[in-house]
């Protein structure tokens, strides 16, 4: 099953005037990143967390929000002075100065820089096996809801990327009905140049090495490849790991193969048709690359 590395889930609870939101979005990203941001008496969790978005998302940059906050205090939200935090930074500047003589100027900016001294109460007041609980309700929710739209979206990924690989061998298959003739036309033309230019030449040798040269024009080999090729990345399109990787390497494929067949035969139709199908794959490539 095809799946996109684009998703959003988020969801919340409550119990017993607290409520948890967590919010998680992913982009695509060649390797998976997951970061999070917890409430700072649970990043205990952090490890944990993780594990659980990892069984979601494969690959990706996964940016991930958990908040508690209190229902029934007014300040809710807001975050306040850690105020053991600051009064151990207070009395360090009141040190300095003593010692050195010397005032120190700090302004806002600077304490509000400082991420310990601040934080909401939640993180403090909160029992920690109800905040946990919560987390963990919320991130499941938030998880199922991630998941579904990261398939949703990988399903319209899917049908569009099916409908360009049919167009593919529609054009391939156009290829090789043009190109049949190729290398007897070669041929011909080539015995018809020189009979006109009356060379004396060996007439076996010649026409063994004519024909050698109208085979080199047989583009039957690399239309197999490409066949097989386009018949292996629809059969990866219904695994369920790893579609992305494998489905880059078999685009490549197939753009080699499309590149020899444009270079071998030499001829405009065919050459046009090409042009077709290394824009079709350049399209499904696009579209590869949102894939796990």
């Amino acid at each position: 099953m095809a799946v996109s590395m684009t998703g959003y889930g988020t969801a919340q609870c409550e119990q017993d005037g607290w409520l948890c939101q967590v919010e998680i979005r992913s982009v695509n990203q060649r390797f998976l990143d997951v970061r999070l941001r917890l409430p700072n008496g649970l990043l205990t969790l952090e490890a944990s967390v993780k594990e659980k978005v990892k069984k979601v998302c494969q690959r990706g940059k996964v940016d991930g929000s958990i908040r508690l906050e209190s229902m029934t205090q007014s300040t809710q939200g807001f975050p306040h002075w850690q105020e053991p935090a600051l009064r151990h930074y207070a009395s360090l500047l009141s040190q300095f100065e003593e010692l050195t003589g010397r005032e120190v100027q700090v302004s806002m900016k600077d304490l509000l820089s400082q991420r310990d001294l601040l934080g909401e109460s939640v993180d403090l007041e909160i029992p920690s096996e109800l905040g946990e609980k919560l987390i963990w309700e919320s991130l499941e929710l938030a998880l199922q809801a991630l998941k579904s739209m990261k398939e949703r979206e990988g399903q319209s990924m899917l049908y569009d990327i099916q409908s360009r690989l049919q167009r593919c061998a529609q054009l391939a298959q156009k290829i090789e009905e043009n190109s049949k003739h190729l290398p007897q036309q070669f041929q011909q033309r080539l015995l018809d140049h020189l009979s006109d230019l009356q060379a004396k030449l060996d007439a076996e040798r010649l026409h063994q090495e004519v024909a050698l040269m109208a085979e080199r024009l047989d583009i039957s080999e690399e239309i197999v490849r490409f066949d097989t090729h386009l018949q292996h990345l629809q059969e990866t399109l219904q695994q369920e790991k790893e579609i992305g990787k494998r489905g880059d390497f078999l685009l490549q494929e197939l753009n080699r193969e499309a590149n020899t067949m444009a270079s071998k035969c030499n001829d405009t139709s065919v050459s046009h048709t090409v042009v077709e199908i290394k824009a079709e794959l350049e399209k499904i490539r696009e579209q590869m690359q949102n894939i796990e």
